[in-house]
């Protein structure tokens, strides 16, 4: 073999070498993290954006949420959460300060349910011990009154009207605000039971509306692991339930906290 044949050989083994190690780059470049692309935030159909700490179950996998975080997608397109066997229309989550707004589906802008229609007696919509969600400040009580007969009272009752009562359509459902000067007399005066739930203080309060604040439901405060350092690196947040971890999903690895080239 003479020295112009050994050169040109030289010259295709050193070019195909580099067009290997550019494929090869270029596949592992190419390549992300599957749980980074399983985690890309979703929507149940109203454009509000679902990701960690949440997850909608069946559309979702569990590991890019929080453990107790699941959520499930109404036909109106709104997110449900359940908590203690009672449901809540999500209406809104603000992932910066870690607080979502919900609302029972019997009064939420978010069901398609008539407010005006006669109410069931329902279990008190309050929040139970929840080792996930915390009433959040600046909430307060309201109580349901049922079976009240408003011809034998006082004119100011019909405004605290907020519908009829389905066990005796003649007879209607009042709502006072727990600190309200005239629970004992009402209470006394309704004979259908009474439920218990929250809103947001100080909501609709100057027009003295007391159906609206219900409609616009109340705050949770969540706990789960703090998703923000992840979020800013680029990552995607999510949970090993495995071993109980959080989880940064970066598009080369998975990191503990964030997304950098240092071990994580």
């Amino acid at each position: 073999m003479n020295k112009k044949t050994k050169s040109l050989l030289t010259i295709l083994y050193s070019y195909s070498y580099i067009f290997l190690f550019s494929l090869l780059t270029v596949t592992t470049l190419c390549s992300v993290e599957p749980k980074f692309e399983a985690c890309q935030p979703k929507t149940c159909g109203n454009n509000q954006t679902i990701s960690y700490p949440f997850y909608i179950d069946g559309i979702q996998e569990p590991f890019c949420g929080y453990p107790g975080f699941a959520l499930s997608c109404g036909n109106n397109g709104f997110p449900i959460l359940k908590i203690s066997n009672t449901s809540y229309f999500v209406d809104q989550i603000f992932y910066d300060n870690q607080t979502l707004r919900v609302s029972n589906a019997m009064f939420s802008r978010s069901s398609n349910t008539n407010n005006k229609d006669c109410l069931p007696l329902t279990q008190n919509l309050t929040l139970p011990n929840n080792n996930q969600f915390v009433i959040a400040p600046n909430q307060k009580e309201v109580i349901l009154f049922y079976g009240c007969n408003l011809s034998l009272g006082p004119t100011w009752l019909q405004e605290h009207r907020i519908g009829c009562d389905e066990e005796n359509e003649t007879s209607s459902v009042v709502a006072l605000y727990k600190d309200d000067k005239n629970v004992s007399f009402v209470s006394g005066n309704c004979k259908g039971g009474v439920a218990y739930l929250m809103v947001e203080n100080g909501v609709g309060d100057e027009k003295g509306n007391v159906e609206e604040v219900i409609r616009k439901g109340f705050l949770l405060n969540w706990i789960a692991s703090d998703c923000s350092l992840c979020r800013n690196t680029g990552g995607r947040c999510g949970f090993d339930s495995n071993i109980f971890i959080f989880r940064c999903y970066c598009t080369d690895r998975i990191h503990a906290w964030k997304c950098d080239t240092l071990p994580g």
